[in-house]
């Protein structure tokens, strides 16, 4: 997760002539004159109690404050005269407290360790601290791709906490720091794990009650719950270091923090919304998750296969910026994906795409990098089709293009390319080259 953990501290300062503005006295025919005569003890009293927990490093703290004023506290010595408030207590559980109850035995914690070669300082031992989510009862758990991940190297092993607190082996089986998601395989070992109900984030509305549980800062606080709001739908962020292309983000206001990261935003019926991923350092109360629907069709495939395999346009592609720079190609169009080669029997090649196009558009969606394109083409899967408008010799046309069963996995050529292009990318800085 990145985020600096800054929180404002209040401190609270207790002294006998606090004023409350919601009591005022008031008296029936006649003006209040002060007696100048000796105090007397009374037995009414004001307590306040005040405790506040801080923590070095950046802990978020937290401030506990008990008022209780008796029903007279304040009056006049010749005839009372008070407000009386009534505040009632509703025995039912709130929505928070349900949430809690039905979804956190899905919600596990996951700790990577290992060395980390920090070259001229040699190795030193690193660990890591996420969350994650029960998905099926057969031992997948989802959670984000930096989760499993040390010194930006995915881990062969994790270890993986459950509900009784039981710490079980967990293996990675399927990452993608692109889109910063990993499934993880235990072996139950007997136990019984209850997978999460997975919600519809395709129906939420901003202001609809957000609920984070997960692991914040470390394992010691684990399973935490943070109650907010959907603030914000269709986020974007763009790329964010250590993670992927941030896109059509949900944002909340609950609580997120380095540790939540992979564990579940839910809806007030417990139904998980959202991976929680990544949060804005440069402000408070601004957290981001991962759709939900987003990622089902992936959860599906990989239980099933084992494996994910995401549809592919079947060409190497660069960003419009990396074109003009590295290519010396003259585009007018200001962003979009340029198209260097069409693999052969690829999607593209079938569909008619040409070199030199630039993708523009795919469905209803702008393309503006090869990593954004990346992204939209997982809302997809193998055998969809997709209009995809690109501009060609300055005019805009529209193709149609069948995913079919066509992978990069199973194609020599291109994977090679993809491999060499996405080196050049990261000496470069400059947008990806992608299929």
């Amino acid at each position: 997760m990145f985020e600096n953990n800054n929180k404002n501290y209040n401190n609270y300062d207790n002294n006998d002539n606090t004023n409350y503005n919601n009591y005022e006295n008031r008296y029936q025919d006649q003006t209040y004159v002060p007696e100048r005569r000796p105090k007397k003890k009374s037995n009414k009293s004001v307590i306040i109690l005040a405790l506040v927990f801080s923590m070095l490093g950046g802990i978020v703290g937290s401030a506990i404050t008990n008022v209780i004023l008796t029903d007279n506290a304040i009056s006049s010595s010749s005839e009372p005269a008070s407000q009386k408030i009534t505040i009632n207590s509703d025995k039912k559980l709130d929505v928070a407290t349900a949430v809690a109850k039905k979804a956190m035995p899905s919600v596990v914690g996951i700790t990577t360790r290992g060395q980390v070669d920090y070259g001229f300082f040699g190795s030193v031992e690193a660990s890591g601290t996420g969350s994650g989510i029960v998905v099926d009862e057969k031992g997948y758990i989802l959670t984000n791709a930096h989760v499993v991940k040390l010194n930006d190297q995915v881990v062969s092993e994790c270890s993986v906490i459950v509900d009784d607190g039981t710490e079980l082996r967990g293996k990675p089986i399927w990452v993608d720091s692109g889109i910063d998601l990993a499934i993880v395989k235990i072996d139950p070992a007997g136990k019984k794990l209850l997978a999460a109900d997975l919600g519809d984030s395709d129906s939420l509305e901003i202001g609809e009650t957000a609920i984070a549980i997960g692991n914040p800062i470390n394992i010691a606080f684990e399973k935490s719950v943070s109650q907010g709001i959907v603030s914000g739908l269709d986020r974007y962020l763009g790329q964010v270091d250590g993670g992927g292309f941030m896109m059509g983000l949900i944002q909340t206001d609950a609580s997120i923090n380095g540790g939540n990261s992979g564990g579940p935003l839910l809806n007030s019926k417990g139904q998980v919304i959202g991976i929680n991923t990544v949060k804005v350092s440069s402000a408070e109360g601004m957290g981001f998750a991962i759709p939900i629907n987003f990622v089902k069709p992936i959860i599906k495939q990989v239980i099933e296969t084992g494996d994910y395999t995401s549809p592919s346009l079947g060409i190497l592609s660069v960003d419009v910026e990396g074109a003009r720079r590295y290519l010396n190609q003259e585009i007018k169009v200001q962003n979009g994906v340029f198209v260097i080669k069409i693999y052969d029997n690829s999607p593209a090649a079938v569909a008619g795409i040409e070199v030199g196009d630039v993708i523009v558009k795919i469905g209803d969606q702008d393309i503006d990098s090869t990593a954004k394109m990346k992204s939209v083409l997982y809302q997809y899967t193998q055998g969809d089709k997709a209009k995809v408008t690109v501009i060609r010799n300055k005019k805009q046309m529209e193709i149609e293009v069948d995913f079919g069963n066509y992978s990069v996995d199973n194609d020599k050529q291109a994977k090679e390319d993809m491999i060499r292009g996405q080196e050049r990318s990261q000496k470069s800085g400059l947008g990806g080259f992608e299929d």
